[in-house]
């Protein structure tokens, strides 16, 4: 049902990004509890084998993200319009998408799990621990991409508060499986994966009762057996949304892995720097995609329902607080960035390196958060091919401003060079918002 939006804001803002936020939260703990667990072990293989496994899993899961963006901004727009039958198509599409890309991942797991050990060539046993942890953890692939759908859905539909659920169920017992498996039973990186994917199963079958409960198992059932939406022709729209977000995210990933290449070019000490820094950038990114996730949900209502009022009223307010979320992230690496680095490492060096960029690490939440807010308007309206010109210029930006400041700055050059590059993201999405608001009073397409 669509609310006033006269009617307590901030409440109905916080009501979404909230639990959004802690769910990223508890997610950001499963890689430091595997780390934490095979790192207690006796032999180096096992953490140099989750580290291989790891970046891949981590890398499937982020070019996959766009079955979450395309679900929750339909699903959104679908709540505004009040047309439940098209929600359901949505949420069935993408179930069928996600089932499918995750059948052919598993599918071609050999010849994946081969590309990734060839590629980092690590020791012998890291190598065999690899293996392992790869081919129990791509069986997981179908279920985590429905979960994805199944948190757009929920996202979607403003029921944030289930996602949270969904997630703290899948970390929970993610940590307490990988707990067991590793340190109880000495499973090293197998038992992390198998850990893994019983959680990953589980809350994907936890999933399909929310869907079922939330749609309507008549409705489902309808859709289902409607010859029509077989069609390929009614997958072409999600296809052609997920293929502009899919070459967006690869754009983006690529800044990451040039980022991290130059620093390498800079010596060890700069490397481990920047992966602590990135760290707290990361952190940072999980609670401006929270309120992102506020923003997708009630800008896609409002496209839906054809309210250009209220669209530019979600867009306005969803960016104020967007802007107090990464304030408060500067603030906090401003007085404590240092405390931070060295609880990170004890590496002298390595500390001396990462505060000499706290200045930058501490200004860019407040500098990027525009970026991660106009990426919330754009995904709750499905804008993705604003979004990948916007991506690919920045990422050419970037390109550019690295290879000129870096031989003049060193990493200090880089640094303003990945500030630049989320400033221009900003600036070229808000460039094309009035476009989009300008779709507002047409059709959901």
């Amino acid at each position: 049902m669509t609310q006033k939006i006269e009617e307590s804001p901030t409440r109905r803002i916080w009501s979404i990004a909230g639990p959004s936020i802690l769910a990223s939260l508890s997610g950001a703990t499963v890689g430091i509890v595997d780390i934490w667990a095979i790192g207690h072990l006796p032999d180096q293989a096992p953490l140099a084998g989750l580290a291989v496994g790891s970046f891949l899993i981590i890398t499937l899961y982020m070019l996959f993200s766009f079955l979450y963006m395309s679900t929750v901004g339909l699903v959104a727009q679908s709540l505004g319009a009040k047309r439940s039958r098209e929600m359901v198509e949505v949420v069935l599409r993408s179930t069928v998408l996600a089932v499918a890309f995750g059948i052919v991942i598993v599918l071609l797991s050999p010849l994946i799990v081969w590309a990734s050990v060839s590629i980092w060539a690590p020791s012998q046993a890291a190598a065999e621990q690899a293996r392992d942890y790869l081919t129990i953890r791509l069986l997981a692939m179908p279920a985590i991409f429905a979960t994805m759908v199944v948190l757009g859905l929920l996202i979607g539909i403003q029921k944030a508060r289930l996602a949270l659920y969904l997630e703290l169920l899948l970390n929970g017992l993610n940590v307490i499986l990988t707990l067991g498996f590793v340190i109880g039973l000495g499973w090293q990186a197998a038992g992390a994966a198998l850990g893994s994917l019983v959680a990953e199963w589980t809350a994907a079958l936890l999933g399909c009762v929310f869907v079922v409960r939330l749609l309507r198992s008549k409705r489902i059932l309808a859709v289902l057996r409607d010859s029509s939406f077989w069609v390929f022709q009614s997958f072409r729209v999600q296809l052609t949304i997920n293929g502009f977000f899919l070459a967006r995210t690869l754009c983006i990933q690529l800044v990451f892995a040039v980022l991290s290449v130059s620093g390498a070019r800079l010596g060890d000490s700069v490397l481990a720097a920047n992966h602590v820094l990135l760290q707290m950038a990361f952190v940072t990114s999980l609670g401006l995609v929270g309120m992102s996730s506020a923003t997708q949900a009630l800008v896609g209502e409002a496209k839906g329902a054809a309210d250009l009022r209220k669209f530019h009223y979600w867009a306005r307010m969803t960016g104020i607080w967007s802007g107090v979320v990464g304030l408060a992230f500067t603030s906090t690496y401003w007085i404590a960035g240092h405390w931070i680095i060295a609880a990170f490492t004890d590496v002298e060096v390595v500390r001396a390196a990462a505060q000499q960029q706290l200045l930058l690490i501490a200004l860019w939440p407040v500098l990027a958060f525009a970026s991660y807010q106009m990426d919330g308007i754009f995904i709750g309206a499905t804008g993705a091919k604003q979004m990948l010109i916007s991506a690919s210029v920045s990422a050419v930006v970037f390109y550019i401003s690295q290879a000129v400041l870096a031989p003049l700055y060193g990493n200090t050059g880089l640094w303003i060079a990945f500030i630049i590059f989320f400033l221009s993201r900003a600036v070229m999405l808000f460039a094309f918002y009035p476009a989009l608001s300008r779709r507002v009073d047409g059709s959901l397409a």
